[in-house]
Protein backbone atom coordinates (compact mmCIF):
# COMPACT_ATOMS: atom_id res chain seq x y z
CA UNK A 1 0.00 0.00 0.00
CA UNK A 2 1.19 3.30 -0.73
CA UNK A 3 1.66 6.54 1.12
CA UNK A 4 -1.40 7.79 -1.24
CA UNK A 5 -3.67 5.21 -0.36
CA UNK A 6 -3.34 5.71 3.31
CA UNK A 7 -4.23 9.60 2.67
CA UNK A 8 -7.43 8.78 0.32
CA UNK A 9 -8.32 5.30 2.56
CA UNK A 10 -7.71 6.64 6.03
CA UNK A 11 -9.71 9.96 5.21
CA UNK A 12 -13.02 7.50 3.63
CA UNK A 13 -12.67 5.06 6.62
CA UNK A 14 -12.68 8.45 8.97
CA UNK A 15 -15.45 9.77 7.91
CA UNK A 16 -17.27 6.48 7.24
CA UNK A 17 -16.95 5.31 10.66
CA UNK A 18 -18.47 9.18 12.25
CA UNK A 19 -21.74 8.51 9.65
CA UNK A 20 -20.68 11.26 7.13
CA UNK A 21 -20.42 11.38 3.64
CA UNK A 22 -17.67 9.66 2.11
CA UNK A 23 -16.93 11.65 -0.93
CA UNK A 24 -15.68 14.47 1.04
CA UNK A 25 -12.48 12.16 1.87
CA UNK A 26 -11.89 12.68 -1.59
CA UNK A 27 -12.11 16.70 -0.67
CA UNK A 28 -10.25 16.73 2.24
CA UNK A 29 -7.24 14.39 0.83
CA UNK A 30 -6.73 16.15 -2.17
CA UNK A 31 -6.58 19.29 0.12
CA UNK A 32 -3.93 17.54 2.28
CA UNK A 33 -2.04 16.33 -0.62
CA UNK A 34 -2.33 20.07 -2.30
CA UNK A 35 -0.89 21.36 0.74
CA UNK A 36 2.02 19.33 1.62
CA UNK A 37 3.21 20.11 -2.06
CA UNK A 38 2.78 23.23 -1.72
CA UNK A 39 4.84 23.24 1.51
CA UNK A 40 7.54 21.42 -0.44
CA UNK A 41 7.50 24.36 -3.13
CA UNK A 42 7.77 27.35 -0.81
CA UNK A 43 10.91 24.91 1.32
CA UNK A 44 12.32 24.54 -2.74
CA UNK A 45 12.04 28.19 -2.75
CA UNK A 46 13.49 29.09 0.50
CA UNK A 47 16.44 26.91 -0.18
CA UNK A 48 16.92 28.14 -3.66
CA UNK A 49 16.94 31.67 -2.03
CA UNK A 50 19.85 30.39 0.89
CA UNK A 51 21.94 29.42 -2.34
CA UNK A 52 21.54 32.17 -4.91
CA UNK A 53 21.20 35.65 -4.09
CA UNK A 54 20.34 36.50 -7.77
CA UNK A 55 17.35 34.16 -7.40
CA UNK A 56 16.37 36.79 -4.50
CA UNK A 57 16.84 39.60 -6.62
CA UNK A 58 15.43 38.70 -9.67
CA UNK A 59 12.10 37.31 -7.37
CA UNK A 60 11.48 40.84 -5.50
CA UNK A 61 12.46 42.68 -9.08
CA UNK A 62 9.85 40.21 -10.44
CA UNK A 63 7.12 40.64 -7.87
CA UNK A 64 7.79 44.52 -7.43
CA UNK A 65 7.17 44.78 -11.40
CA UNK A 66 3.43 43.11 -11.57
CA UNK A 67 2.56 44.36 -7.76
CA UNK A 68 4.35 48.04 -7.52
CA UNK A 69 4.81 48.83 -3.95
CA UNK A 70 1.54 46.48 -2.07
CA UNK A 71 2.19 45.04 1.03
CA UNK A 72 3.71 41.50 1.19
CA UNK A 73 0.05 40.34 2.54
CA UNK A 74 -1.32 41.30 -0.52
CA UNK A 75 1.42 39.74 -2.77
CA UNK A 76 0.89 36.29 -0.82
CA UNK A 77 -2.75 36.55 -1.00
CA UNK A 78 -2.23 37.26 -5.09
CA UNK A 79 -0.10 34.17 -5.63
CA UNK A 80 -1.20 31.47 -3.09
CA UNK A 81 -4.34 31.65 -3.69
CA UNK A 82 -3.82 30.74 -7.73
CA UNK A 83 -1.13 28.75 -6.74
CA UNK A 84 -3.08 26.24 -4.55
CA UNK A 85 -5.69 25.94 -6.85
CA UNK A 86 -3.50 25.05 -9.96
CA UNK A 87 -1.75 22.12 -7.35
CA UNK A 88 -5.21 20.96 -6.28
CA UNK A 89 -6.59 21.03 -9.55
CA UNK A 90 -2.93 19.11 -11.10
CA UNK A 91 -3.97 16.65 -7.49
CA UNK A 92 -7.49 15.97 -8.33
CA UNK A 93 -6.38 15.07 -12.09
CA UNK A 94 -3.70 13.10 -11.26
CA UNK A 95 -4.12 11.29 -8.16
CA UNK A 96 -7.46 12.38 -6.74
CA UNK A 97 -9.89 11.25 -9.41
CA UNK A 98 -13.35 9.19 -8.00
CA UNK A 99 -11.95 6.32 -9.68
CA UNK A 100 -8.55 6.48 -7.88
CA UNK A 101 -10.33 7.56 -4.68
CA UNK A 102 -12.36 4.41 -4.65
CA UNK A 103 -9.17 2.17 -5.49
CA UNK A 104 -7.23 3.75 -2.90
CA UNK A 105 -10.12 2.89 -0.65
CA UNK A 106 -10.05 -0.46 -1.58
CA UNK A 107 -6.13 -1.27 -1.17
CA UNK A 108 -6.34 0.53 2.01
CA UNK A 109 -9.63 -1.43 3.34
CA UNK A 110 -7.47 -4.58 1.99
CA UNK A 111 -4.49 -4.10 3.55
CA UNK A 112 -3.20 -5.54 7.31
CA UNK A 113 -3.55 -2.87 10.07
CA UNK A 114 0.38 -3.18 10.67
CA UNK A 115 0.45 -1.76 6.81
CA UNK A 116 -2.08 0.64 7.42
CA UNK A 117 -0.32 2.36 10.30
CA UNK A 118 3.24 2.02 8.34
CA UNK A 119 1.57 3.69 6.01
CA UNK A 120 -0.41 6.65 7.72
CA UNK A 121 2.92 7.04 10.10
CA UNK A 122 4.97 7.80 6.70
CA UNK A 123 1.68 10.48 5.63
CA UNK A 124 2.19 12.33 8.62
CA UNK A 125 5.97 11.78 8.82
CA UNK A 126 5.90 13.46 5.32
CA UNK A 127 3.91 16.63 6.29
CA UNK A 128 5.46 17.22 9.58
CA UNK A 129 8.68 16.96 8.02
CA UNK A 130 7.71 19.25 5.08
CA UNK A 131 5.84 21.53 7.90
CA UNK A 132 9.30 21.84 10.16
CA UNK A 133 11.34 23.07 7.64
CA UNK A 134 9.41 25.43 6.35
CA UNK A 135 8.95 27.01 10.01
CA UNK A 136 12.68 26.56 10.18
CA UNK A 137 14.49 27.65 7.01
CA UNK A 138 11.73 30.94 6.87
CA UNK A 139 12.95 31.88 10.31
CA UNK A 140 16.31 31.40 9.57
CA UNK A 141 16.03 33.41 6.81
CA UNK A 142 14.63 35.95 8.75
CA UNK A 143 18.50 36.34 10.45
CA UNK A 144 20.48 35.72 7.33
Amino acid sequence: MTVIDALYGSQYYELKNKGYDVQKGRLYGNLVFAATIMIYLFVIVIIWNFISDDFTKDLTRFLRSIFGRSTGKTIGKVIAIPLIGIIYLIVSLLFGSKKRYEKSYQNFSNASQKEKDNAIGKMVAIFVIGLLLLVILSITSLFL
